[in-house]
């Protein structure tokens, strides 16, 4: 049977988080300055398997984190859902595609015909793994958090799957479409998915797909988050 580590529970006797407070003198006055890191985060790194493929191997971090046997090509190629480049021009001129919130668009297995997904498809692929092992827990969508949001769930001991770049450097130029719905989605070529794990006053601790347990410049974390329109999701 699979054990289910609960978000909620901050009493873990393995010491999953670390708290560390810092008291600093500053013209007389005294300030705490506390920072969190989830330890031994389990690192699943995305190549040579899924070039493309990083939110869907975020979330199996997140799933290993749990303690479940999440496995980036099963999850990738049985759960993560996944539809074509196909796009074409409304009556209304405007260009018309599918949801790359809703799917992955392409083929997270090669270089050149793999793009992204969205939130939405992440918490597809996350709630039938999850309900094929059995277990109570689910994805929540918490996109819209703040930044000071996300810290407060990673200190309950809760990683936070976002959407952020490559590196953490400034957003590219975007492209995109209108889906079916109405709405409009859009790209980057370096839009990317990791697991935020921990932060300080001046950092974050994120477990990167593609350069492993990486601390990035907290300010600038937060300008690429919000660049990407603060999408994140958890595991409760």
């Amino acid at each position: 049977m699979v054990s289910e580590r609960k978000p909620q529970d901050t009493q873990d006797t393995k010491e999953i988080l670390i708290l560390e407070t810092e008291k600093h003198i500053d013209a007389g006055s005294e300030e705490n300055v506390t920072k969190y890191l989830l330890e031994n985060f389990p690192l699943v790194l995305q190549e040579p398997e899924l070039p493309t493929g990083c939110e869907i191997t975020a979330l199996t971090m997140a799933l290993d984190y749990y303690g479940y046997p999440a496995d980036k090509i099963t999850m990738a190629a049985d759960y993560l859902p996944k539809a074509g480049f196909e796009k074409y021009y409304g009556s209304d001129g405007q260009l018309y595609g599918n949801d790359l919130d809703r799917f992955f668009i392409g083929d997270p297995f090669s270089s050149t015909d793999g793009l992204t997904c969205g939130i939405p498809a992440l918490m597809t692929a996350g709630d039938q793994f999850l309900n094929d092992m059995g277990s109570s827990l689910r994805t929540r969508d918490v996109s819209g958090s703040s930044p000071e949001e996300l810290y407060g769930l990673v200190a309950k001991g809760q990683p936070v799957v976002v959407l952020v770049t490559i590196s953490m450097a400034d957003r590219w130029s975007t492209q995109g479409w209108y889906t079916e719905s109405g709405s409009y989605v859009d790209w980057s070529q370096n839009d990317h998915g990791a697991v935020l794990i921990g932060y300080s006053e001046t950092s974050v601790t994120i477990a990167d797909p593609i350069s492993g347990i990486t601390e990035y410049p907290r300010e600038q974390f937060e300008s690429v988050y919000l660049s990407r329109g603060q999408k994140s999701l958890v595991i409760e």
